[in-house]
């Protein structure tokens, strides 16, 4: 019996605009989580032997009343049963988050929520190609179930 090897499809090799080094820095903007102030963070991301999954590293650095500096690693894919594209991360802060993604035209949208105590808050990551070798990112939170605030907003760029 012949076992057929699967292959990664096309929305598979999206997520290869992500492969390699970036640098991304902006600022977070003021509200319920303070005064906000400059971040920046560092990313090398690759393929996973099989082609599959993107996997990576951040190196960031937040504002110290946000959290300060860490890392995180995260695998990027795409689900085929659920018809969507995931990201998995663990951060050093002992955070883990899992966000699901879609793809419009050149933008990625990613969502998830958490709990802050006894709340559950949504969350909204936007990416906005300009190039291959640039992007725009926008971070926004809804604490009440309707109003999305921006937390914050960067630029990436391939190193």
């Amino acid at each position: 019996m012949k076992v057929s090897v699967p292959t990664p499809g096309p929305e598979v090799a999206r997520l290869g605009y992500f492969v390699g080094s970036w640098f991304t820095e902006g600022k977070i903007l003021p509200g319920s989580w303070g005064e906000g102030g400059d971040f920046s963070w560092t990313e090398n991301t690759e393929w996973m032997p099989g082609g599959f999954f993107v996997i990576g590293r951040w190196h960031f650095n937040m504002p110290q009343h946000l959290g300060g500096n860490g890392e995180e690693i995260f695998v990027m894919g795409w689900d085929d049963e659920q018809q969507v594209y995931t990201f998995d991360a663990f951060t050093s802060q002992g955070h883990h988050q899992v966000s699901r993604g879609e793809l419009w035209g050149s933008t990625w949208i990613w969502t998830s929520s958490r709990r802050q105590g006894a709340n559950s808050v949504r969350q909204k990551y936007t990416i906005e190609t300009e190039s291959d070798k640039s992007y725009r990112v926008k971070f926004e939170i809804c604490e009440d179930g309707v109003t999305w605030l921006p937390f914050m907003e960067g630029r990436a760029r391939k190193t």
